[in-house]
């Protein structure tokens, strides 16, 4: 009698242990469902104009994945022609960061971050500062959206389509947008010269105290010369060859112009010799990620959602 109970306690425990599991399982399996949902959604939207105020803008517009996200432009004008203020900053492995703007403006989430160009004042770039609804109507409008928003959003209640659901997916888009196959990664093609500058990125350059890896930036903000009016955050030198003009203002278009504006007085960037300065330059370009910005999954949909 004591065996057969024993035998029911154990199958009980093994029977729960199972069901768990397969609870767990299926959970993990919606969750990862409604994210790749979510991504889906938010690379339809990220590629979408109607996002804009008249249909001509959307994130692509100047993000472009040819230029690792950037749009190779000093800056870039808005719906209105106001000239921008700030150089486009590359989205490359943007999900990892914790702060998402040029200057220190508290902005923490990228949810709160893909917000900003649709319905920023300062400068205007998408222009529909207090139209969040125009946009919400103009999505729902189109019914494989309201499917897509179905999917990505099962859980929510009511309307699904709205500006919050909008900048989520947009963000989780984002966060795919990973770049770690350079040549520097994979010292697949790596030169002696490239090599050679690490050594003084990492050593006399003093390079790596703010371009930190892997994402090759600190996320800090500072002064680096002395006509800098505001601290700037440190960009990311992750494909940095494909993302000139450089600094917060596009002013330079060089890298080499870039490395000489680090006012010394200001920065631990030492004076460096003409061989140094290339390179570095070498070692820079050795960030370059091919795979990135070729990659079809990150490009406009092929079929568009209709």
């Amino acid at each position: 009698m004591i065996k057969i109970k024993t035998l029911i306690f154990t199958f009980a425990i093994s029977c729960s242990a199972v069901f768990s599991y397969t609870v767990i399982a299926k959970s993990e399996e919606s969750n990862q469902t409604t994210v790749a949902d979510q991504v889906k959604l938010g690379r339809y939207l990220f590629y979408d104009a109607d996002m804009s105020k008249d249909g001509s803008m959307s994130c692509a517009t100047c993000h472009r994945q040819k230029h690792a996200f950037t749009d190779g432009n000093p800056t870039h004008p808005g719906v209105n022609n106001d000239q921008g203020v700030y150089n486009v900053p590359t989205l490359a492995n943007i999900g990892q960061f914790q702060t998402f703007t040029w200057t220190e403006q508290h902005v923490h989430t990228l949810e709160k971050q893909a917000l900003m160009p649709v319905t920023g004042t300062v400068p205007v770039e998408m222009g529909m500062f207090k139209n969040e609804k125009e946009i919400e109507k103009r999505i729902a409008s189109n019914a494989c959206y309201v499917r897509l928003f179905n999917s990505a959003f099962p859980d929510a209640q009511g309307n699904k389509v709205t500006m919050e659901n909008i900048t989520k997916a947009i963000a989780s888009f984002e966060r795919t947008l990973i770049s770690d196959h350079s040549i520097w990664d994979t010292k697949q093609g790596y030169t002696p010269e490239m090599q050679q500058g690490e050594k003084i990125f990492f050593g006399k350059g003093q390079c790596a105290t703010c371009h930190t890896p892997p994402l090759f930036t600190d996320q800090k903000f500072y002064k680096v010369n002395k006509d800098a009016s505001k601290a700037m955050r440190t960009p990311t030198l992750r494909n940095i060859a494909l993302t000139a003009p450089y600094f917060h203002d596009g002013s330079l278009d060089t890298l080499k112009e870039a490395i000489e504006n680090h006012d010394p007085h200001l920065t631990k960037v030492p004076q460096l010799s003409e061989q140094e300065l290339n390179q570095v330059i070498a070692f820079l370009n050795s960030l370059t990620d091919k795979q990135f910005i070729s990659d079809p999954k990150f490009s406009l949909p092929a079929e568009p959602c209709e």
